[in-house]
């Protein structure tokens, strides 16, 4: 049997071509519009429908912050059936139809068509309302949390529209329809939770601004604070605790402003949680927690007494002293 003359080089049109799809990969990437309900429940039917799964109860928050108290304690949450791996069953299938078509040099020259990010980071790090088991069940499916899941969308994409690589076009219908949702799925066999803002964990890098559009486009006041406190203790575990400092005082001046009554505490409290693991790193170049004498650490507790202060419930008040750095 004669083999396959496999795509081994770029005509000048489909170089050209590359640009445009680097640009479609980005806005799919960085997407800050949050999808219909109804356009979720088509798309996710779909992949289901390919795999031969019926459609599952479907729940669609903004944010990782906005699940509601009803979902933990829904039906579905406490028996939502066995992970659905879209990475293994949608994924990897077309990676391997695709890149049989094309010579190994060019298929890695296409790897940079979609921007490279790091999801693993997913979960708030003081998830309000999350039990332990909660936490250790609410499992993001790997095509999401990979760094590579977009990258091999991007340059399958460009195979099947550009190179014309045949592939199963029902499968690549499916998982494209879920990346143009610009969601997080965390998919079992009974539901389906599709968060419609995905943060990325690239803070201070070249997609730092495209993260705080993210966090800007957020309609809910306290998932924007929430959201951007997530934000400032990722500067500190990445070394840079002042810019940690400051995004961390201006999340607080937000939080004032914009919210009140029950919202305000819950929050203020997460700020002050920040607080601590925010004055436990250094930096090479930034010395502002070096010692308990530290200017920083000396305004990081002032701060943090006055907000004590503003949380009304005694309550709250006791548990946010006892995470106040230590002086």
């Amino acid at each position: 049997m004669k083999e396959i003359q496999k795509i081994s080089q770029l005509t000048p049109a489909q170089e050209d071509q590359l640009t445009d799809y680097r640009k479609k990969w980005r806005k799919l990437t960085f997407s800050t519009d949050a999808s219909a309900e109804a356009a979720i429940q088509v798309s996710v039917g779909k992949a289901y429908s390919y795999l031969n799964l019926p459609t599952p109860e479907i729940f669609v928050v903004e944010s990782l912050f906005d699940i509601p108290d009803s979902f933990w304690v829904s039906s579905h949450w406490q028996n939502p059936g066995n992970a659905v791996f879209l990475h293994d069953k949608l994924l990897q299938p077309l990676i391997a139809t695709v890149s049989s078509q094309v010579a190994g040099q060019l298929w890695g020259k296409l790897w940079n068509i979609a921007p490279p990010l790091d999801y693993s980071f997913i979960t708030p790090l003081y998830q309000r309302g999350w039990s332990r088991d909660d936490c250790e069940k609410m499992q993001i499916d790997a095509f999401f949390k990979s760094l590579y899941g977009l990258r091999h969308c991007g340059r399958i994409d460009f195979c099947q529209g550009a190179l014309g690589c045949t592939l199963d076009v029902d499968a690549w219908e499916a998982l494209y329809g879920l990346v143009q949702l610009g969601c997080w799925l965390f998919p079992y066999e009974h539901l389906c939770l599709a968060v419609q803002k995905r943060l990325i964990r690239s803070i201070s890098g070249p997609f730092g601004a495209e993260n705080k559009a993210l966090v800007d486009s957020l309609t809910q006041p306290s998932s924007q604070v929430l959201a951007s406190l997530q934000l400032a203790a990722l500067e500190a575990v990445e070394g840079h605790p002042k810019r940690a400092y400051e995004r961390w005082l201006d999340t607080i001046s937000i939080a004032q402003d914009q919210l009140s009554e029950t919202t305000r505490d819950r929050v203020f409290l997460t700020i002050v949680q920040q607080a601590k693991p925010i004055t436990t790193y250094t930096d090479k170049d930034e010395y502002p927690f070096r010692d308990a004498c530290s200017p920083f650490a000396s305004e990081i507790w002032d701060r943090c007494q006055q907000i004590v202060q503003l949380i009304e419930t005694p309550e709250l008040q006791i548990q946010a002293q006892s995470m106040l750095p230590a002086t």
